[in-house]
């Protein structure tokens, strides 16, 4: 091979490898899924679950408020039936005291006759209150349900796809590696390793490394322009790949 194709060699696979990291950016971000989706579907569920809770509490309070009603309205029944006694009694006394302490034990069921009416009074207003909210809160947790329950099941799909999608740019992936020459993707490999969020090749951007934002020198620069060499970063190591500009 002479120094011609040599450089046309090299300059095509520091293309390919800019193909690569691409497809293994999708490949990381689809392993990445696998940890991100259960937990969305997750929260989301928690979402679905805490709203259900909500419209379950009031409706336990309600049942609440409901036997401690029932609880008032057998009270009252029974003390309105001590009232008639008594009431009755007062035509049977004989004497100024019976008389007076008969007419402090109706007093006493009045005072008790007042406070359960007050408490059966607030239960109804209560009750009242939340079973006028129960359509609206009804409605509103199946509009929160359709659309969570639809995001769930969509994160499900997926989730369950990225396998099959793995192994697809796997695919792709190898295709492309057949056609690098073996150097720089032992290189690229290596690099690929031990940089955060596997980041081995990267274009320049604005005079700078595209993956820590180093300026480079313009000697620099005009190395790896020629493309006929694997060139890295100085500062974080990557593999440098000239790309021309959009608008160049």
């Amino acid at each position: 091979m002479d120094a011609a194709d040599e450089r046309t060699g090299m300059k095509g696979s520091l293309e390919r490898l800019l193909e690569l990291q691409e497809i293994d950016k999708k490949i990381l971000a689809l392993r990445q899924s696998q940890g991100d989706f259960p937990k969305e579907i997750e929260r989301l569920k928690g979402e679905l679950k805490g709203a259900e809770d909500q419209i379950q509490a009031k409706r336990d309070r309600v049942a609440e408020l409901e036997k401690s009603q029932r609880t008032v309205e057998r009270e009252l029944e029974t003390l309105g039936e001590d009232m008639k006694k008594h009431q009755d009694r007062l035509y049977e006394v004989k004497s100024n005291r019976e008389y007076d302490a008969i007419q402090q034990e109706i007093e006493s069921l009045r005072v008790r006759i007042s406070e359960n009416e007050a408490v059966g009074l607030r239960c109804m207003e209560e009750i009242e209150g939340l079973q006028a909210t129960f359509s609206e809160d009804e409605e509103m947790f199946e509009t929160l349900k359709s659309e969570r329950g639809g995001l769930i099941e969509d994160l499900e799909k997926r989730l369950n796809s990225v396998e099959t999608n793995v192994r697809k740019w796997k695919k792709k992936r190898a295709v492309i590696a057949q056609d690098v020459e073996k150097r720089p993707l032992t290189v690229y490999t290596r690099i690929q390793e031990t940089v955060r969020g596997g980041l081995a090749a990267v274009t320049i951007e604005k005079g700078s490394c595209g993956g820590c934002y180093r300026q480079l020198a313009p000697q620099r620069m005009v190395e790896v322009r020629r493309m006929d060499h694997v060139h890295r970063c100085e500062n974080c190591g990557r593999i440098l790949v000239w790309k021309a500009p959009v608008d160049a």
